[in-house]
């Protein structure tokens, strides 16, 4: 049985919150079932499946999506030593390890303390509940994805920054390797896959954006994400923190969300529109928006000159980010435009098309990630004596919070965030009844914000039912920033408490009627 999940994106705090470890306890709960199931055969027998495989597809740690780089040093597009670089990305995953600490140890207890456990089987091709159940054994396999491209770097002192990756997540990858990109890159996966006719990499390299070519530099997306959208939460936070509604203060947190990272700006501006009506602080909020770009550009040009980033009409994308050069008709169409100059699509399907391993039908299912949005599409169906080949695309979603647009009006207001998790499963021989695959996806609605939110667009029809106000717990941040080698790094904004709600009038009473 073999089981694919990716972008996870586990941070190390400083930037945004990360994933919370009951995703994952309910993951090996599910496991478990899927374990028990996988064990019943075409014949109608049970037999213990002999292992599990997990592979990790990939943007499992966001090393890039960290204030720590907002320090002097090292920087991923820099050319500094090897050893500062590697020493820079050390302290970075470190800090993830110990900010997903439970996360970790969840994973690990799957391949090195056994959990997963299933019954026995009987003489008679039934499983034996009265006696002890047996482990199953666990191999869980990383691969890197465009958030965690150092990890694929050769240098030997990365050596140790894997091996701690290791042994806080029980891998099956080898310290002294560098964590493969493509499945060819290691042979235990690429055997896993091809066992369970499977292709599958992170999907990063048909997105401009995110991939240069080759996997062991920086791409657009990692300089945008922390020389601007970082660096510009930090100036807020420094500058305006105290000023802004704690709802605009959350809602430039929650931007780092948004996919692509280029479209920030455009989510910003409806915002402002809605958690933040005092016009001078929009004011205050765009000059930083754009003082930041103008800033950041001249880097990308040099970098781009030093070697291509392979994006093109990066003067046309500097101008798209910045508030000052855009008004407020046509600007996301412009950006949208842009971004399909780039070649980037939403769905990957097209792309599964092209893999050499579709074409020549090895391959029943190719699997990618990357995008954020699960998918399952099928590509093709062929026959031949007698039997029919069905192969299919399956993206793998993400395991992160997610904002979709509303839709209810006429004009886009707002997005909504809701916690996403997804997980395909793929079967061998005759494990499950002979079934070749199997997905789960899950949505977790959040919890309402406790913050008071200002409407801005025409009020609803006097006859309209009133909705109730919702009282919910105020979330929790640390009390205090945070201090990384001489630079602080501000903690996020106290919630405001909710109010509470007015007394509910009981169903059997009766409304006074005016004389």
């Amino acid at each position: 049985m073999l089981v694919v999940l990716s972008d996870l994106h586990l941070t190390d705090g400083t930037s945004c919150e990360t994933l919370d470890s009951g995703a994952f306890r309910i993951f090996s709960e599910r496991l478990q079932d899927l374990a028990v199931r996988a064990s019943w055969r075409s014949d109608g027998q049970y037999r213990p499946i002999p292992r599990i495989d997990i592979v990790l597809l990939g943007d499992v740690l966001d090393i890039m999506r960290s204030s720590r780089w907002l320090i002097d040093g090292a920087k991923p597009w820099g050319g500094d030593s090897t050893a500062e670089f590697t020493q820079r990305v050390g302290s970075v995953v470190s800090g993830i390890l110990t900010r997903n600490l439970e996360t970790a140890a969840i994973l690990k207890s799957l391949s090195r303390r056994q959990t997963i456990r299933v019954p026995a089987m009987a003489s008679d091709g039934k499983p034996t509940f009265e006696d002890d159940l047996q482990p199953v054994p666990v191999r869980i396999h990383y691969m890197v994805g465009n958030a965690d491209w150092p990890l694929h770097l050769a240098d030997p002192e990365m050596s140790r920054v894997r091996g701690s990756i290791i042994e806080a997540f029980g891998l099956n990858n080898t310290p002294g390797k560098p964590f493969a990109h493509e499945p060819l890159e290691d042979t235990t996966i690429q055997a896993v896959l091809q066992q369970h006719r499977v292709f599958a990499r992170h999907g990063d390299v048909f997105d401009p954006l995110c991939f240069t070519g080759q996997r062991d530099r920086c791409s657009l997306a990692d300089i945008i994400l922390i020389e601007g959208l970082t660096r510009f939460r930090f100036e807020i936070q420094h500058g305006l923190g105290q000023q802004l509604p704690p709802s605009c203060q959350l809602g430039i947190q929650e931007l780092d969300h948004v996919r692509p990272l280029v479209m920030a700006p455009i989510c910003l501006r409806q915002m402002m529109k809605i958690s933040c009506p005092v016009t001078s602080l929009q004011f205050e909020i765009k000059n930083c928006w754009d003082r930041v770009i103008e800033q950041m550009m001249p880097l990308i040009y040099r970098i781009d000159r030093e070697s291509p980033l392979g994006v093109r009409d990066l003067e046309e994308m500097g101008s798209l980010l910045k508030f000052r050069c855009q008004d407020n008709d046509g600007w996301g169409e412009r950006m949208m435009n842009w971004i399909r100059k780039q070649g980037i699509q939403k769905s990957l399907s097209k792309r599964a098309l092209d893999e050499s391993e579709f074409r020549n039908r090895r391959a029943k299912h190719i699997v990618f990630g990357h995008t954020h949005s699960d998918e399952t599409v099928p590509l093709d169906a062929s026959f031949a004596d007698g039997f029919m080949l069905s192969q299919l695309y399956f993206n793998s979603g993400t395991w992160r919070r997610v904002y979709t647009p509303t839709c209810g009006t006429e004009s886009w207001r707002e997005f909504l965030p809701s916690e996403k998790m997804t997980y395909l499963t793929f079967y061998c021989d005759d494990e499950r009844q002979g079934a070749a695959y199997e997905v789960w996806s899950g949505i977790l609605g959040t919890a309402p914000s406790p913050i008071r939110r200002i409407r801005v667009d025409a009020a609803q029809s006097a006859m309209a039912p009133k909705s109730r106000h919702v009282q919910s717990a105020p979330l929790r941040y640390p009390a205090k920033s945070m201090n990384l080698g001489g630079h602080s790094i501000p903690a996020p904004p106290t919630a405001v408490p909710s109010i509470p709600s007015t007394p509910v009038r009981p169903a059997n009473e009766q409304v006074p009627q005016n004389p």
